[in-house]
C-alpha cells in the first residue's frame, strides 16, 4: 500500500520560533513599501533633481519656498510663514537669514526678529521666476504618462493627506 506523504490542510500547522522570527522581520521592513515612504522618496528624488538649479540660483534647501509665499502673500512675518508651511518659526529664521544677507529679501524690523516682516526684492524676483521655470521642468517630467485627470487627481489627493495631517498636528497642540 502506498503511503500518503502529503499535509492536511485541516490540521493545524506548528509554527517555529524563527517562522515566527521571520514574519516579525517581515513586518519591521513594510515602512519600506508604505505610503509613508512613497511620499517620502517622491519628495527626496524632486529635491534631488531640483537641487542644482536652486545652487545655481543661490538659493539653499527650502529657500526657494519663502520667497514663493512671500511673493504671492506679500510682506510676511516669519511666524505666518511658519503657519503656512508647517514647520517651526526658528527652522524659518534659519532660511531667512542668508536670504536677506544675500539681497533676496528686506526686512522691516519688528519687536524682536520673529516680528520682523520681511518682503521680497527684485534679485529674489528674479531668482524666483527661474526657480519657477525648473519646477513647470521638472512637472513636466513627473507627470509624464500620466493623464490631464490624473494629475488632477493625484494633486487632490495630495492636499487631501496634507490636510488630514494638519489637522493631526494642531489636535495634538490642543492635548500637549
Amino acid at each position: 500500500m502506498a503511503q500518503d506523504n502529503s499535509i492536511s490542510t485541516n490540521a493545524p500547522m506548528q509554527q517555529s520560533a524563527s517562522d515566527e522570527d521571520m514574519r516579525d522581520d517581515m513586518r519591521l521592513g513594510m515602512s519600506l513599501n508604505d505610503i509613508h515612504m512613497s511620499i517620502s522618496r517622491a519628495f527626496h528624488t524632486m529635491n534631488n533633481t531640483t537641487r542644482p538649479c536652486a545652487r545655481s540660483l543661490g538659493l539653499g534647501q527650502g529657500q526657494p519656498r519663502i520667497l514663493s509665499y512671500i511673493a504671492v502673500h506679500g510682506v510676511s512675518t516669519q511666524r505666518e510663514i511658519a503657519r503656512f508651511y508647517s514647520i517651526d518659526p526658528s527652522a524659518v529664521s534659519r532660511l531667512l537669514d542668508p536670504l536677506e544677507r544675500e539681497g533676496f529679501l528686506t526686512s522691516v524690523p519688528g519687536r524682536d526678529r520673529r516680528t520682523r516682516a520681511l518682503d521680497i526684492t527684485e534679485k529674489g524676483r528674479h531668482a524666483l521666476a527661474a526657480w519657477e521655470d525648473e519646477c513647470r521642468r521638472v512637472d513636466r517630467i513627473m507627470f509624464r504618462g500620466f493623464t490631464s485627470e490624473e494629475e488632477a487627481t493625484l494633486r487632490d489627493m495630495l492636499e487631501r493627506v496634507r490636510k488630514n495631517m494638519a489637522d493631526e498636528l494642531e489636535a495634538g497642540k490642543k492635548h500637549e
